[in-house]
């Protein structure tokens, strides 16, 4: 077994060399449109592509390193999703960038800004209460018979992002509540002060399960959408600085509009190692776990 390894290193070493040596020659360059599409559509996330000349097809195929067929595909693929557009002698331009949403929060952080937030609109279409089923009273760890549901549609520069239907255990005035939701949804802050207005107490963090799904007819409707479309399905179940259960949402985002951001921290095992790893390197640490599957992610949202 170890000759069979080590001959199997070798071979590694020798194929790895070789690539090198004939990419420094010239002579070779990377075939693959999706690593190009993932690396492009990153970029656009990142707001890297300010000006057409940076979409350039000769300007790609040197910076990536992949072939012009390569990089003219995941071009393609972007301007089907509607993020480019392309046309001859005018090249490539940026036709909407990707929004990013961070783990647990509602909205790009950037829409907090004074000149941001006026893009933002939530409308909402549902307002009620209702009862209360296995799952609900699971989640948020209630015996009610009803709690309050609100469902609203988000859009960002006049196009649907998101659908969210809200679950919050009914409170002694369902009219204040929702008149309170509706007034933070003229100018939302971050989710931090929205948490502490609408429930009296210090944000505490949550649970957030992520799938990719096929848009059921109606919410594809809301996103604008063809049904069977993939979009991002987001489960959060938020909790306040004591522990205790106070909202649970699924939020239905546009899979060619959001990027959902989850932090990657260390595994259990070495988060319970950590003090002693601190003592010995100045600045280790490691808190928080995540499991990430090819169709599913679950995270703490802290």
């Amino acid at each position: 077994m170890a000759a069979d390894r080590s001959a199997e290193i070798e071979r590694s070493r020798v194929e790895f060399s070789r690539a090198r040596r004939a990419q420094s020659a010239g002579r070779q360059l990377q075939v693959s449109s999706r690593r190009a599409y993932e690396m492009l559509r990153a970029g656009l996330r990142a707001g890297h592509f300010d000006g057409p000349e940076e979409l350039a097809e000769n300007t790609l195929v040197n910076t990536l390193g992949i072939s012009r067929n390569s990089v003219r595909r995941a071009l393609s693929m972007l301007a089907d999703e509607g993020l480019v557009t392309r046309a001859p002698r005018r090249g490539t331009t940026v036709r909407r960038g990707i929004v990013q949403v961070h783990e647990g929060e509602m909205l790009p952080r950037e829409l907090h800004e004074e000149e941001s937030w006026r893009r933002l609109e939530i409308e909402e279409i549902s307002q009620c209460v209702v009862p209360t089923t296995r799952l609900l009273r699971e989640r948020l760890e209630i015996e009610d018979a009803e709690v309050v549901m609100i469902e609203q549609v988000f859009r960002l520069d006049g196009e649907p992002l998101c659908v969210r239907a809200g679950y919050v255990p009914l409170p002694a005035t369902p009219e204040r509540y929702f008149a309170d939701v509706v007034a933070i949804d003229r100018r939302p802050p971050r989710y931090e002060a929205l948490f502490e207005q609408l429930f009296d107490a210090p944000y505490g963090g949550g649970r957030a399960v992520v799938e990719a799904v096929p848009c059921e007819e109606r919410t594809a409707r809301l996103l604008g959408v063809t049904p069977g479309t993939p979009v991002l399905l987001r489960e959060v179940v938020v909790r306040d600085s004591s522990g205790r259960a106070r909202d649970l949402h699924w939020t239905h985002f546009r899979g060619d509009r959001v990027a959902l951001s989850f932090g990657v921290d260390a595994p259990t095992a070495a988060r319970a190692s950590a003090p002693a790893a601190a003592a010995r390197v100045t600045g280790a640490a490691a808190t928080g776990a995540q499991r990430a599957g090819a169709m599913s992610a679950r995270a703490d949202v802290a």
